[in-house]
């Protein structure tokens, strides 16, 4: 296969089927992120084999976690943003979250993200939801 070849698109369906479709995280990592990725989480090694390291141990202390895709964007320029809830255990409120990746070339290049608590409906001034 010539990834090259690939949309961004293409190339973003692929690793969300494997990475939150799936939770096949570090599959995903090692096919579809380059080895030079580009991480802003602060609390995240940059580089794919540092991103790698650090899903292997998340996904060994959390093997009941669950990705539930709410939407995916599809920008300009190769950017993709993920919306999802996620979850440590089913019965976890869980995180509401965005990724946010740029992909280049047939690979997910660079990786932002932002997440947030998802409070008790009772405590919530409105009834929209987080998702």
């Amino acid at each position: 296969m010539d990834r090259s070849q690939l949309s961004a698109r293409e190339v973003a369906d692929r690793f969300i089927e494997v990475f939150y479709n799936r939770n096949r995280l570090v599959d995903a990592f090692r096919e579809w992120v380059h080895p030079d990725y580009v991480q802003h989480d602060p609390n995240s090694k940059t580089g794919r084999d540092g991103t790698i390291e650090a899903l292997g141990a998340h996904m060994e202390r959390n093997p009941r976690m669950t990705h539930d895709v709410k939407r995916v964007i599809y920008g300009d320029d190769g950017m993709v943003a993920v919306h999802y809830h996620f979850r440590r255990e089913p019965d976890d409120r869980g995180l509401a979250v965005v990724d946010l990746f740029r992909i280049e070339n047939g690979y997910l290049v660079e990786h932002w993200d932002v997440m947030q608590p998802v409070p008790d409906p009772a405590s919530c001034k409105n009834s929209n939801g987080m998702f």
